[in-house]
């Protein structure tokens, strides 16, 4: 039988089965599975949640083994967690770590009592406090910067349109501003996922029918739904200026035709002006050609700079930002001081990543939602139109939570006092001041 070193249910960190041989499966708990259920079973964790598990699982065993201490023993997991937070974490980060490990060591049959976890939440609310108290704003949030539907104007600008890349990226581009996609959504939608369609509507101006060219784009997998349990469904009417996405996916579609390709992935890898599935082999034979989300970000991130939304930046600060660079400076030092330089390090790469322009793949989501809010969309349709569940947490960070000068109470204050004739610093309420 295969022993399996971490815990893993659906959901939960699951194993590798490459190279094991055929027949039963020895899971944590000490009772066994088919192969075959195995397999479905680590396949039913997206890749990117079990590298993320398996990597601090990993990285846990090693700190154990570096301190002489026993992972599943009383005290344990708290020690981490405060190592991890004397190395300059966030506390958000804290959270995750403690979530990968806790139901590793339940399904082994060592759950965390609830000292330990009392341990544990103390530690995470004192760097809560740390980092709020921080004068240099370590805590805030890094968030990339919105592409607004000027910067991505600026950004399809730089594309050679007449190019097979260049269609295609334009296509990638606007598709996923207008969608208000994720970086991992534009690259996986199939052919059969966008399909031309027309808006019926009334003009407001005149109130007669209106009928607009529009495509609509089924969303059948996310980070929000991985294993396609539901769909989405995004309707984008057909814009007149050159982000259309209308005008990008019918000259992608010519492209496809001419390829004699009616069926896959969508957006495809493209080299010397070619479609080709030459490169590394996806997870998913089925999309061997397309692109995927790493694709999308690096595109975003090259035409920002292209645009010149953002800057180069210096020898020093690429220095700061290599973890190359840090692991050679690290090496030159004696052996009790690495830990506090890997913390000086990271608080420095932090604060310039927090003062850098960026553009990521969150910055297309980000731009779209704040557009529609300066519309004055309501938010139930932005909830709607970009696939958030009503009341969304994720959606408030999105959304510029500051008051509008127009709306700003104060503003009203102002104008009462003034019509009441209520002096403010020497000069009369209503002037210019």
């Amino acid at each position: 039988m295969t022993a399996v070193p971490a815990a893993w249910t659906d959901g939960d960190a699951a194993p590798s089965l490459a190279g094991q041989p055929p027949g039963r499966v020895l899971t944590p708990s000490g009772r066994t599975i088919s192969a075959a259920a195995a397999r479905r079973i680590a396949e039913s964790v997206p890749h990117n949640t079990h590298r993320a598990r398996e990597s601090r699982t990993t990285a846990f065993a090693a700190w154990c083994r570096e301190h002489g201490r026993i992972a599943t023993d009383p005290g344990t997991v708290p020690d981490y967690v405060a190592h991890l937070a004397d190395t300059g974490l966030m506390p958000e980060v804290l959270q995750s770590y403690t979530a990968a490990l806790v139901p590793n060591l339940a399904l082994s049959g060592h759950p965390l009592d609830a000292e330990d976890r009392s341990y544990i939440s103390a530690i995470i609310r004192h760097r809560f406090a740390e980092v709020a108290a921080d004068p240099d704003g370590i805590g805030d949030a890094l968030q990339s910067a919105e592409c607004s539907r000027e910067d991505l104007a600026a950004m399809i600008a730089t594309l050679d349109r007449t190019t097979v890349a260049g269609m295609r990226d334009a296509l990638a581009l606007s598709l996923d501003w207008y969608m208000a996609g994720r970086s991992c959504e534009p690259g996986a939608l199939d052919i059969r996922d966008v399909v031309e369609d027309v808006a019926e509507l009334l003009d407001p101006g005149t109130g007669e029918p209106l009928i607009l060219p529009a495509l609509v784009v089924t969303v059948r997998r996310s980070k929000t739904n991985p294993h396609g349990r539901t769909k989405d469904v995004v309707r984008i009417v057909a814009q007149d200026d050159d982000t259309c996405p209308l005008a990008a996916w019918r000259a992608w579609r010519r492209v496809l035709a001419a390829a004699g390709i009616d069926r896959g992935p969508l957006l495809r890898r493209v080299k010397n002006g070619k479609l080709t599935t030459a490169g590394r082999p996806p997870r998913d034979p089925e999309r061997a050609g397309g692109i995927g989300d790493r694709t999308i970000r690096n595109l975003i991130a090259r035409t920002a700079a292209a645009a010149k939304l953002t800057r180069e930046l210096t020898a020093e600060e690429r220095r700061v930002l290599s973890t190359r660079a840090e692991e050679k400076e690290a090496a030159a030092l004696p052996a009790e001081e690495r830990a506090a330089f890997a913390a000086e390090r990271r608080r420095q790469r932090r604060l310039l990543r927090a003062a850098l322009r960026r553009y990521s793949g969150h910055s297309m989501r980000r731009g779209h939602v704040r557009h529609l809010q300066r519309l004055r969309v309501p938010r139930h349709i932005i909830e709607a139109q970009c696939r958030y569940v009503h009341g969304s947490k994720a959606l408030a960070r999105y959304l510029d939570d500051k008051v509008p000068w127009q709306d700003n109470p104060t503003v009203a204050m102002r104008r009462a006092a003034g019509a009441r004739g209520v002096m403010f610093g020497g000069l009369r309420t209503g002037s210019h001041s």
